[in-house]
């Protein structure tokens, strides 16, 4: 158990660094990858959204590492997931209802710090940063109106990135890879999988997910201005 928390938390770890950059990855992490309010720790985030003091020092306490770490470590012990139990699609499945509910969580508690404009924004700027994998968003993939052919498509993607995710967490978990190893290669993947779900939508589809989107996005770049 403690081995499975740990390659969690790592991962964890990684990619909240990868949101604050601004990356796209894939896997069994996708509902805390693409969920917007992870994107709240940038700084060019947190000057769109207009955040005052107080909600800036609730964002970095709450998604500090040690705070992070401490949540995740109650819920897996709390779950009765072992790291064999990953190997199976049953576990995968568990882990994967886990992480949802844990979203959903983070999600209610999050946005009770923020005003509705700033929801909506922090959403609008997720579909512009995420780009296509904005669709695994249910709200996102529901106003897309994905048919029952593509979410098919879209699922036999997320399986074939959780599998990858899965392989990455046991070369962590055997200290192959470093952290920085890990976000070079989940980048990779999440290039690959934003490619391969952009080609299952519609023109039109599209077009509807860059309106979604809002007005422009200006990343600052790390060291940048």
């Amino acid at each position: 158990m403690k081995k499975l928390i740990l390659s969690i938390v790592v991962v964890m770890s990684a990619v909240a660094a990868f949101a604050q950059g601004g990356g796209r990855q894939g896997g069994m992490m996708g509902g805390m990858q693409n969920n917007p309010l992870m994107l709240l720790t940038r700084e060019d985030v947190q000057e769109d959204l207009g955040l005052n003091s107080d909600q800036k020092l609730k964002v970095a306490e709450y998604f500090a590492p040690d705070a992070m770490r401490e949540r995740m470590m109650s819920v897996f012990q709390n779950s009765g997931m072992s790291f064999e139990d990953m190997r199976s699609e049953e576990g995968r499945k568990k882990m994967q209802d886990i992480m949802t509910k844990q979203m959903d969580s983070m999600k209610k508690e999050v946005e009770g710090w923020l005003t509705p404009d700033q929801v909506k924004r922090v959403g609008q700027i997720a579909i512009q940063v995420n780009g296509n994998r904005s669709i695994l968003q249910k709200d996102v993939a529901k106003a897309l109106e994905i048919t029952s052919a593509q979410q098919e498509k879209i699922d036999g993607l997320q399986k074939a990135s959780g599998e990858a995710m899965q392989a990455l967490m046991q070369k962590m978990r055997d200290q192959e890879l470093s952290r920085e190893e890990m976000q070079e290669k989940m980048k990779k993947n999440g290039d690959i999988m934003n490619t391969e779900l952009g080609k299952i939508l519609t023109d039109a589809q599209r077009a509807k997910l860059t309106e979604m989107g809002g007005k422009k996005f200006v990343e600052k770049k790390e060291g940048g201005n």
